[in-house]
């Protein structure tokens, strides 16, 4: 695909521990120029023939005829089959979308290719193009992206859809130059896929493949050209948190840029000027360091303000792509993307005589950099401030200063000012990643109880945290509870208490006050499992709960400390029958889990702890198949009972 445009992919998810980190499986998503042809891994339990997903890509041909001056004519030729129901609605209608200040589209071709044969061309009335467009014949602010949208008749399952155009680059994103950056996955089908590429003699281009067939072909009339391959007829089961195909698919990449360093070079030239600061950005800058008396209080107060105060706007209008708005223009609307926030933050930075600059990362799944330094492989800004030897993130609003959000942790990063080689943006610390759980219960005679539930959370548990609890209204907070409840076997009602999640800190409390109708089954006897009635997004159950996942390829993970204690007050008439055992082990990379289980009278406490001490945020299928014995080990320990009568 063409050079991606740099957006804000990181925000605030849910945390992901080691092998067992919670994310919701992707599905396929395949078939370039942002048609959706979905597939997922996995072996029906009714059909043991392997499952190719609800379509595949009889064909993907991409071919770039390159130009001296780094513009370029992009082909795109794809067949995409429906293989189930489910495919349908994805396959079902094709987008095309460009930059209207950069670049032409022409459509060539567009039909439904039905399973006897027959071809049922896309009708005129099927064609929808979104224009935006700024007022009165303005450029427009946010984005000049221009976007077809092809409706494909009469699509059923065994039928096929069939686009191809053409997209003229008629200005290239960074001056001179010419990137692109195709991967393939080895979690999607592919019949046929066929990247080309031709430039001129003259045009120092550099090329690099990785598990694919193929490379330069020829060289005549003045032009080399190249030419790769690829095949995957079929897919494993999908795997939970895998890195992107970027680190370990087959891919190609093609650049002008000789390394990093010219690529930062260039890509500098065009946004130095973009953070010098005027009158009122200066002025601003000394009122909201006012008392604050080092560099670093400094830097960290104009990250608060700017985190607070300058809301997320998408800027892809032409070379927004890659550039920012002026820092003034940031400043008086308020709004800008990553490349704007990092702009205004180095302008208001540089006011206070503090050095600083933007840094190109990968902010979504991917680890590792090409050896071709293709711009693609990068989709958003942050920044770097030299003196203090920090990474900062603006756009997320919930991370405290000093800290980065999981999208950002252990990634390459290349620095447009000031580039030494490639940096590493620090991995997430397990030690500061935490939560501790303090539950406490009374049993009424009936069988009813009420009860709190405290959460403290550290790190990134703690920025997610407030990011939820910033959308949490007041008239939910009750149905929360209700729900969780519901959620592990209860009917009852609670309130919520929360910090105030705009504040930002490294720590974040919150707990709900519950009251149980049907809490234990008296007179017994019974049993009851030792966990909160409401859990938090943190437990332990749930942060185990991909121990048994399969991994074949490198996956996002990271370590953490977890607490939980729990206790409970039985009724007179309640008698304790057996207790479950203390455990006490650990993994052989050092992870330890320990519980201790006590009864003193009619009270009974647990405490579980699990320190995690992996130490980075990309683990091997080899670390998930070492720590597999010692997670359901653990989640044996936390389905443990009391048993009563």
């Amino acid at each position: 695909m063409r050079d991606r445009e740099l957006s804000n992919p990181s925000g605030t998810s849910r945390p992901k521990i080691r092998h067992f980190g919670i994310r919701a499986i992707i599905s396929a998503i395949i078939c370039a120029a942002a048609i959706l042809c979905f597939g997922a891994g996995g072996v029906s339990a009714d059909n043991p023939a392997p499952f190719l997903g609800y379509t595949k890509l009889e064909r993907y041909h991409a071919d770039y005829y390159v130009d001296a001056d780094g513009t370029d004519v992009e082909t795109v030729d794809y067949q995409c089959k429906v293989l189930t129901n489910e495919g349908v609605s994805q396959a079902n209608r094709g987008y095309i979308s460009y930059s209207d200040q950069l670049a032409t589209a022409k459509l060539l071709q567009a039909y439904t290719l039905k399973k006897d044969g027959r071809r049922i061309e896309v009708p005129r009335a099927n064609f929808q193009e979104q224009v935006n467009t700024g007022r009165n014949g303005a450029s427009p602010f946010f984005t000049d992206v221009k976007t077809m949208t092809v409706a494909f008749p009469e699509v059923e399952v065994g039928d096929s859809v069939v686009l191809k155009y053409r997209i003229i680059q008629h200005k290239p994103t960074l001056p001179g130059n010419f990137s692109f950056i195709e991967s393939f996955s080895q979690f999607y089908v592919y019949d046929d896929a066929e990247v080309s590429m031709s430039a001129p003699d003259s045009l120092k281009i550099q090329v690099e493949a990785r598990s694919v067939k193929g490379g330069e072909i020829k060289n005549a009339n003045g032009r080399r050209y190249w030419q790769w391959s690829y095949r995957n007829e079929q897919i494993p089961p999908s795997e939970p948190g895998s890195v992107s195909a970027l680190d370990y698919g087959p891919m190609v990449a093609a650049s002008t840029f000789t390394d990093y360093r010219a690529l930062a070079a260039v890509y500098y030239s065009q946004v130095k000027s973009k953070s010098k600061p005027d009158d009122q950005i200066r002025k601003l800058a000394d009122e909201l360091t006012r008392g604050a008396h080092t560099p670093r209080e400094q830097a960290e107060a104009l990250y608060n303000w700017v985190t607070k105060n300058i809301a997320y706007a998408e800027n892809d209008a032409g070379l927004g792509a890659v550039v920012p708005h002026d820092a003034a223009v940031v400043l008086k609307n308020r709004m800008g993307d990553c490349k704007d926030h990092a702009t205004l933050y180095g302008s208001l930075l540089a006011a206070k005589g503090i050095a600083s600059t933007s840094v190109l990362i990968n902010g979504s799944d991917a680890y590792t950099l090409p050896e071709v330094p293709a711009l693609g492989v990068f989709n958003h800004l942050i920044t770097y401030i030299p003196s203090l030897k920090l990474y900062a993130d603006t756009t997320t609003r919930f991370t405290p200063f000093g800290s980065l959000p999981l999208g950002d942790s252990d990634k390459p990063v290349v620095l447009l000012s000031g580039y030494d080689g490639i940096q590493h943006t620090p991995p997430t610390d397990w030690k500061d990643n935490g939560t501790t759980t303090v539950t406490e219960m009374t049993i009424n005679p009936d069988g009813s109880a009420e009860g709190e539930t405290k959460y403290t959370l550290t790190g990134s548990f703690a920025t997610n945290a407030r990011a939820a609890m910033s959308y949490l209204q007041p008239n939910m907070e009750q149905e929360l509870v209700r729900s969780g409840l519901a959620a592990n076997g209860f009917a009852g009602t609670g309130t919520v208490e929360k910090d105030n999640p705009q504040i930002q800190s490294d720590t974040y409390h919150w707990g709900v006050k519950f009251k149980i109708t049907d809490a234990m089954n008296l007179p017994g006897p019974g049993a009851f499992a030792i966990r909160p009635p409401v859990s938090g997004n943190v437990s332990l159950p749930d942060l185990l709960s991909d121990v048994n996942a399969i991994h074949t390829v490198n996956f996002s993970c990271m370590g953490a400390k977890v607490r939980e204690s729990f206790t409970v007050h039985l009724p007179k008439a309640a008698s304790v029958m057996a207790m479950p055992s203390n455990n006490h082990f650990s993994a052989k990379d050092g992870a330890v889990y320990s519980s201790r289980y006590e009864q003193a009278g009619g009270t009974i406490t647990a405490v579980r702890e699990m320190d995690d001490t992996t130490p980075g945020n990309v683990c091997t299928p080899e670390q998930a198949a070492a720590f597999k014995p010692f997670g359901l080990r653990a989640l044996r320990d936390l389905r443990a009972e009391v048993l009563y009568r």
